[in-house]
């Protein structure tokens, strides 16, 4: 039986250092003021150059400035200037300098030993097994089988946050954060977000073994974006009757009814993110499906199941919407979970991901803003990883400016960061004072 092998990955063949300069320009150029367009590129020099952790101490001694230290932390924690027209015009260039193939939805958790920094609280991580106290949060990253760079980002705030006047007050915790947001509403406002810059509709990959499945398909299905979800073998599922005769649905979880799929199984060749170079072969399985619930009729979902050659049980279960993709194009759109997670552990790190000390709503997000910018510098600056999982390539669009954030009040430094997640071999910071 012949495998059905991925479309390989593009290799970059010119001299990037001037686009990657040229981005950076546009995306400082979204402030409006002169002195933070300045203070931005002093930021981002010192997230690229600072060794160890990226504090205000440490990222102010590269400028060599006395004053550099309370100038940034201002600048980030204190200042008025909006995070998102900046995310859009990453965005915009993104697509054009990284041919994304897909929107890889990443979660991130971030250990804490105290208890002031913005949307820290103890939470059970399923990655770790354990409660940590911890910040947590969601990032969007454009990926393609050569790379892939965080443009959105969402915080997590619990009820213990947005219901004490004195925490909010503290944090400057906008107004319009109002409710207690559910991980899958997170998700799915950032990704409309981004959607609403005029990016190009690209599929949308997530895990959501431990989210609500039902509330992303819905939302996805009504943004008509495509989607692939990574689901957990108990998620229920009704399958049409394969049975002669029968015209009833069979209800039982995906990973009951993936055995229905194997039959259709056909081997698929993929190279693996974190080994550079290995190929890898997958059997990949497809069954119609839809969930229980929904709409009654012709089923619109597939079920997408992903086999080792070598053992009997499922390794994969998926849930898609794209009837017409192939099973390479999916097994490659899975794969790029994989490719944000390398990238992320081999360069988000490096440029301070984890490193944030403030505890302001505000500055939690510029800070991670402008780490997105240091993140597509090194990444593009230094060469585009090759080999990760390939998928059929998507036509491009540019994307628009948006704009509306709050003020933020002034606050004290806070604690560092530490562990990200998922990823049992990612870099460990250690847990820091929050």
């Amino acid at each position: 039986m012949r495998a059905i092998r991925p479309v390989e990955a593009e290799t970059p063949t010119r001299d990037q250092s001037a686009e990657v300069r040229a981005l950076c320009t546009s995306v400082l150029g979204s402030l409006r003021r002169r002195d933070q367009r300045h203070k931005g590129e002093l930021y981002v020099h010192g997230l690229l150059n600072t060794p160890g952790r990226k504090t205000m101490r440490n990222l102010a001694a590269t400028t060599g400035r006395r004053s550099a230290e309370q100038s940034l932390h201002h600048f980030i924690s204190c200042s008025t200037w909006d995070w998102s027209p900046l995310r859009a015009e990453l965005t915009a260039g993104l697509e054009r300098l990284l041919a994304p193939r897909a929107w890889v939805v990443r979660p991130l958790v971030i250990p804490k030993t105290g208890r002031h920094s913005v949307g820290v609280g103890r939470r059970f991580v399923p990655q770790l097994g354990q409660v940590v106290n911890s910040q947590h949060g969601y990032g969007l990253w454009l990926a393609s089988g050569a790379g892939a760079a965080p443009v959105n980002w969402r915080l997590s705030l619990s009820g213990d946050w947005l219901d004490d006047t004195e925490l909010r007050r503290r944090a400057a915790i906008p107004e319009d954060s109002a409710d207690p947001r559910t991980a899958e509403a997170l998700a799915v406002d950032m990704v409309l977000e981004t959607a609403g810059w005029g990016a190009s509709a690209l599929p949308v990959v997530a895990d959501a073994r431990e989210e609500g499945v039902l509330p992303l398909v819905e939302a996805f299905s009504r943004a008509r974006l495509p989607f692939l979800i990574r689901v957990g073998a108990g998620t229920g599922l009704l399958a049409p009757s394969l049975s002669a005769g029968r015209s009833r649905a069979v209800a039982g979880s995906a990973g009951g009814l993936a055995e229905l799929a194997r039959s259709q199984r056909r081997p698929v060749q993929w190279h693996d993110p974190a080994w550079p170079g290995h190929t890898r072969t997958s059997l990949v399985g497809l069954l119609p499906v839809r969930l229980p619930g929904g709409p009654p009729g012709p089923s619109a979902l597939t079920l997408v199941g992903v086999w080792d050659p070598d053992r009997r049980e499922v390794a994969e279960l998926w849930l898609t919407g794209m009837s017409g993709a192939g099973r390479g194009a999916l097994l490659g759109l899975g794969r790029l979970i994989g490719r944000a997670d390398a990238d992320f552990r081999g360069t988000s790190l490096s440029v301070g991901a984890l490193d944030f000390e403030g505890r302001s709503y505000h500055g939690w997000h510029r800070h991670a803003t402008l780490v997105s910018l240091a993140h597509a510098s090194r990444l593009l600056g230094g060469g585009l990883h090759l080999g990760g999982g390939q998928v059929t390539s998507a036509p491009l669009q540019g994307g628009r400016r948006v704009r509306g954030r709050g003020r933020c009040a002034p606050v004290a430094a806070a604690g560092r960061a530490g562990v990200p997640v998922p990823g049992p071999d990612a870099a460990s910071h250690g847990p820091a004072a929050g």
